[in-house]
């Protein structure tokens, strides 16, 4: 199950809107660092995967950095509720437990350390993996744009069991070397194309999760809610500024945990 990097993505999003829709107090009065003092957490919780936990200083509004700069020298810990493993810096900012047996299936844990003399903290419940995770077909036809054709896309269903209205993601990863692109001379970079499908059953594609031809593989994540309402209500912009969404106690961020399933995909024309 490949999900490093769908992590890696979905926390590069998460910085992006945490770190650059300031709090209407934050607002820059000066031009110190320290004038922000709520630090932004990182955290993906997988089984079976070691932890990892970035902190940052939240950033100015005008910072073209696409990250704050990290916070370093802190001391973390994360709790079981029976075992507590305190985390090592293993480089500026960024805090990791190297034990991949420590997360574990339905298990709840908790994040705590001290910044600024206050204490910052966040939980989360691994959720469970996804199951009945099936497809309509196991290729995706991708009609070409020609002079006088209907361009009739016909869709494929990915479904799976959801009777308690859990909250998924779907995401669609390219896994074949150097692919083509769908239309001739498309030069836009490639990229994951993720979806927050939310508590529903059942997802059909559309032609705009494709920009590239190859062998997909597609990814079912069951996320919490923290991370379903981090990604769609966070919807400040410097115009509008907004408290952003976050279960970190004295921080912005996001602390939580998912899981995978993953199906195969051919995408042609």
């Amino acid at each position: 199950m490949e999900i490093n990097k769908i992590q890696q993505l979905k926390a590069f999003l998460w910085i992006c809107v945490a770190s650059s829709v300031c709090l209407v107090s934050c607002q820059k009065t000066g031009s110190s660092i320290s004038d922000y003092q709520r630090p932004v957490v990182e955290s993906y919780l997988v089984p079976g995967k070691p932890i990892q936990v970035k902190v940052y200083y939240q950033k100015y509004l005008e910072d073209t950095i696409q990250y704050g700069y990290p916070l370093t020298a802190l001391k973390l810990q994360i709790s079981d509720g029976i075992n507590t493993v305190q985390l090592v810096e293993s480089k500026p900012g960024t805090y990791t437990y190297a034990d991949s047996s420590f997360i574990k299936d339905k298990k709840s844990y908790s994040l705590s350390f001290e910044y600024n003399n206050k204490a910052i903290s966040a939980k989360t419940t691994v959720p469970d993996k996804p199951t009945g995770f099936k497809q309509s077909s196991t290729s995706q036809d991708i009609v070409g744009f020609t002079p006088g054709s209907t361009n009739t896309f016909e869709p494929v269903t990915f479904s799976w069991n959801n009777t308690a209205a859990q909250y998924y993601m779907i995401a669609f990863k390219n896994i074949t070397l150097n692919p083509d692109p769908v239309n001739s001379g498309d030069t836009v970079a490639y990229k994951d194309s993720e979806t927050i499908v939310g508590q529903v059953a059942s997802y059909e594609t559309q032609r705009n999760n494709f920009r590239y031809l190859g062998n997909y593989k597609v990814l079912l994540f069951h996320i919490n809610k923290e991370y379903s309402d981090a990604l769609t209500t966070s919807s400040g912009t410097s115009l509008n500024l907004t408290n952003p969404t976050t279960n970190v106690v004295n921080g912005l961020g996001i602390f939580t945990a998912l899981q995978a399933d993953t199906l195969n995909l051919l995408v042609y024309q």
